[in-house]
């Protein structure tokens, strides 16, 4: 008897504890938990009602009353550099209003005395207001051209992408930083991809051939020396490598001329013009137009590191394409009445698709010519 008793009651004590949870929530000022658990609750339409929105209630009044205090405070200082903190208060003032949208309808009906406020104004006039001034304050921050300026330059404008996903020049700000911060990077190439690629592929990748003014804003090794600190790693990850089989294409149809009579001149007996008017296909060119056609995508990123933490700074996405065609035609008929850009292709022969390794190398050029594009653009290298 005694062991069923202990079972109902090892049974039971997660509801016992459960039911109690808001309340040790809000005692130890985990205010926001404590609003999420009474809201789910009172969605699922568990638990004791009147307890539930005693402790939201309590829970939602005090958390904002913090943050706002916390806005002031930071007000106070009249300091453009407190926009960000005062962001994140806003940012939580909004997604409690937000956690208590999802039960308005049901704190109506109830006439519960809890009144959801929108921050949304306020919300968006912070995250300008911190955009704004970090970007002037990196931007300063470039210009002073030290190493120790260009890092902290790093860190503000992160805190730009965070508030925006595109922001003015943001993204040539950040890459200008982070070679900036230091003058050698270790560069990392690795194959993510399921594709076998030539075995000297990524030692042709590796190399980059950069001018005396490219290696000035930012050199690389590709091998780390022992002993070397390297603040600023940048991993270039492929991630995938597709070859499409080549496609033949074929489209057939006939062209006419506009006004046949235009090539009397060109008739030096007048009953053979007669004669040719006279056939059915007399003004008419049958074309049959073929196209080829053979693709190679490769896809990959590059990765800005923090060479100290570990820490991902960055990620540029990046897909680099290689394609051949070839275009020929064959026609019939009255050859008065073909086009002119027809004509062009009628010599040209049908061509052999290139290998796929040969492929692969071509996407491959155009995969490292965009990676040089990121890190040494001429759009941020100081001068």
């Amino acid at each position: 008897m005694m062991k069923r008793y202990l079972l109902l009651f090892l049974m039971m004590f997660p509801f016992l504890l459960s039911a109690q949870s808001q309340e040790k929530l809000i005692e130890k000022g985990e205010y926001d938990k404590a609003i999420d658990y009474c809201v789910k609750r009172l969605e699922d339409g568990r638990g004791n009602k009147d307890k539930l929105y005693t402790s939201l209630k309590m829970a939602y009044e005090e958390a904002n009353r913090l943050d706002l205090k916390r806005v002031i405070e930071l007000k106070s200082k009249g300091n453009p550099e407190i926009w960000f903190d005062v962001f994140l208060a806003y940012s939580d003032l909004q997604k409690r209003y937000l956690t208590l949208a999802r039960i308005e309808a049901q704190l109506q009906q109830d006439q519960v005395n809890i009144n959801p406020v929108n921050f949304t104004e306020d919300l968006e006039a912070t995250r300008n207001n911190a955009a704004a001034y970090l970007y002037a304050h990196s931007v300063s921050l470039i210009k002073k051209d030290t190493k120790e300026d260009a890092a902290q330059a790093v860190l503000e404008l992160i805190m730009i992408t965070k508030l925006f996903s595109e922001y003015k020049d943001v993204e040539v700000l950040l890459r200008q930083a982070m070679g900036g911060s230091t003058e050698l990077a270790l560069l990392e190439i690795r194959n993510l991809s399921d594709a076998s690629l030539p075995p000297d592929f990524l030692s042709k990748m590796e190399d980059f051939a950069l001018t005396y003014r490219e290696r000035k804003y930012l050199s690389y090794v590709t091998k780390p020396e022992p002993g070397q600190e390297y603040f600023l790693i940048i991993a270039i990850d492929i991630a995938e490598v597709n070859v499409r089989p080549g496609v033949v294409s074929e489209k057939e149809y006939t062209a006419s001329h506009k006004d046949p009579d235009s090539f009397a001149s060109s008739y030096p007996d007048e009953s053979k013009r007669a004669e040719d008017k006279k056939h059915p296909d007399y003004n008419k060119c049958k074309i049959k137009e073929i196209y080829q056609i053979k693709t190679a995508v490769m896809k990959g990123r590059v990765r800005y590191i923090d060479g100290k933490s570990g820490k991902v700074l960055y990620i540029v996405p990046l897909t680099a394409r290689s394609v051949f065609k070839n275009k020929t035609a064959t026609a019939s008929g009255d050859m008065f009445a073909c086009p002119p850009e027809v004509y062009e292709l009628l010599d040209k022969p049908k061509k052999k698709f290139p290998q796929n390794a040969d492929m692969i190398y071509n996407v491959g050029k155009e995969f490292k010519f965009l990676v040089k594009g990121i890190v040494w653009n001429d759009a941020f290298i100081n001068e």
